[in-house]
């Protein structure tokens, strides 16, 4: 299954500034015509990271749909994002207060840096065995870790 779209008008219509490509629901997004390995292992790396937080998601899911509601199993696909999005806000708020420069997006870019899918998937990209050797979870470790 295609799991790469280059030059994607989705892609285009919410991507801003220098960013450029985008792993979303398991499917990888790009306004370039072509992408570097580099940059493909950094957005597989986030495929894994996706489909690993499903997992953990599944079961939870599937028990509060069967005894509370169905609405529940949506759990399942938005549980990285919800989880990309608290780790997020937690280190705004951190950097907002330890950051000795406030402005021109520094705080923010801290907090995107400081997440632990971005930091295994910067740190691991350049590593052309990564996704062959890496173990399930390995994001975990990254807790912690500023």
């Amino acid at each position: 299954m295609k799991t790469i779209f280059l030059d994607n008008w989705f892609a285009k219509l919410i991507l801003f500034g220098s960013y450029h490509t985008i792993m979303l629901f398991g499917f990888i997004l790009t306004k370039l015509k072509e992408l570097s390995e580099t940059t493909i292992r950094h957005e597989r790396i986030h495929q894994k990271q996706f489909f690993e937080c499903m997992e953990i998601a599944a079961i939870p899911s599937v028990l509060l749909s069967l005894y509370v509601s169905a609405w529940w199993l949506l759990l399942i696909p938005l549980f990285y994002y919800i989880l990309y999005g608290v780790e997020w806000f937690i280190s705004l708020a951190y950097h907002l207060f330890t950051d000795e420069r406030i402005g021109g997006g520094k705080v923010n870019n801290n907090a995107y840096r400081a997440s632990a899918f971005e930091m295994e998937a910067k740190l691991n990209q350049d590593n052309p065995n990564y996704l062959k050797e890496r173990k399930w979870g390995a994001w975990f470790r990254y807790y912690g870790t500023i």
